[in-house]
C-alpha cells in the first residue's frame, strides 16, 4: 500500500465530510453511548447497596461507564463502509480511480482519513463517556481515575477497536460494493456470529476467542478474564491487529479487481 500525497488524502477528506450520513452516524455513536453509559452508572449506584458481594469484586468501573459502546460499535462499522459503498453507488469510484491510477494510494488515503478520524473520535468519545461515568459512580465512592491501574490502557484500547471496526466496515464496503448487503454483513460479524460461536462451545471456545465483541470485552477490562471463551489480553490485541491487516489486504485486493 503506497503512502498516499496530500493531495489525494485532501479529496478523501472532502468526499467523506460532504457525506451527511457521516456526521449523522458519528453523532449518533456520541449520543448513544454518552446516554446509555451514564444510565449504566447510574443503575451500579443504585444497585450497589444491595448488590452480592460478587458482583461487588466483579463491577469494574471502566466497563460500567462504556457500557453504551454497543452503539458506537455498529456506528464507526456503519461508518467504514460509507465511506467506501457511498462512491461504489454514485459511480464516484470510477472518477477517483482514474484520477489517481494507483489502487494502492486511494487505499491508502482513505485509512488515513478515515480510519485516523475514527481514532481520534473514538479515543474523544472513550475519555469523554468515561469520566461521565466516573462524575455518576463517585455518589457511591466507586469511580476510578485515569491513573489508576489499568484504567488508561483500557480507554485507549477502547477508541483503537473501534478504530479497526472502522477499517474491517471498509473493507466490507470494498468486497461487496453495495451499502445494504455490507451493513447487513457486518452486522452479522459483529452480532450474529455469537450465536454461532455459541453453539460451538461443546466443541471448542476458539470461535468466541475470535468474535470481535469479546476482543472488545477483553480490551476494555481493567482485570484479567476467566472465562474460557474471551481471549486473554494478548491474544485479545494479536487478534485485533489480525483484523486490522486482514481489512487492507481483502480490501487493497478488492481495489485492484476494478476496472
Amino acid at each position: 500500500m503506497k503512502s498516499p500525497s496530500r493531495g489525494v488524502v485532501l479529496a478523501e477528506w472532502t468526499k467523506l465530510r460532504s457525506l451527511r450520513s457521516t456526521w449523522l452516524t458519528v453523532a449518533v455513536a456520541v449520543l448513544l453511548s454518552a446516554v446509555l453509559g451514564a444510565l449504566a452508572a447510574e443503575s451500579a449506584v443504585h444497585a450497589w447497596p444491595t448488590m452480592a458481594p460478587p458482583d461487588r469484586a466483579a463491577f469494574d468501573a471502566v466497563q460500567t461507564s462504556l457500557d453504551g459502546g454497543i452503539w458506537a460499535e455498529l456506528a464507526f462499522g456503519v461508518l467504514g463502509v460509507l465511506s467506501v459503498s457511498a462512491e461504489y453507488r454514485t459511480g464516484l469510484i470510477r472518477t477517483t480511480f482514474v484520477a489517481v491510477p494507483q489502487r494502492g494510494m486511494v487505499l491508502a488515503a482513505k485509512v488515513v482519513v478515515v480510519c485516523g478520524g475514527a481514532l481520534v473520535v473514538g479515543e474523544a468519545l472513550s475519555f469523554s463517556t468515561f469520566l461521565l461515568g466516573q462524575a455518576i459512580l463517585s455518589q457511591q465512592h466507586l469511580a476510578v481515575g485515569v491513573t489508576s491501574p489499568h484504567v488508561l490502557r483500557s480507554l485507549v484500547a477502547a477508541g483503537a477497536y473501534l478504530t479497526v471496526l472502522t477499517a474491517v466496515g471498509m473493507a466490507l464496503g470494498a468486497l461487496l460494493r453495495h451499502t445494504a448487503a455490507a451493513i447487513g454483513a457486518w452486522f452479522a460479524l459483529l452480532y450474529l456470529a455469537y450465536g454461532f460461536a455459541r453453539a460451538l462451545q461443546a466443541w471448542s471456545h476458539v470461535p468466541d476467542r475470535w468474535l470481535l465483541v469479546n476482543i472488545g470485552d477483553s480490551l476494555t477490562r481493567l482485570r484479567p478474564a476467566h472465562d474460557t471463551w474471551v481471549p486473554s489480553l494478548a491474544g485479545a490485541a494479536a487478534e485485533l491487529a489480525v483484523y486490522a491487516a486482514a481489512a487492507l489486504v481483502l480490501a487493497g485486493w478488492r481495489f485492484r479487481q476494478d476496472p
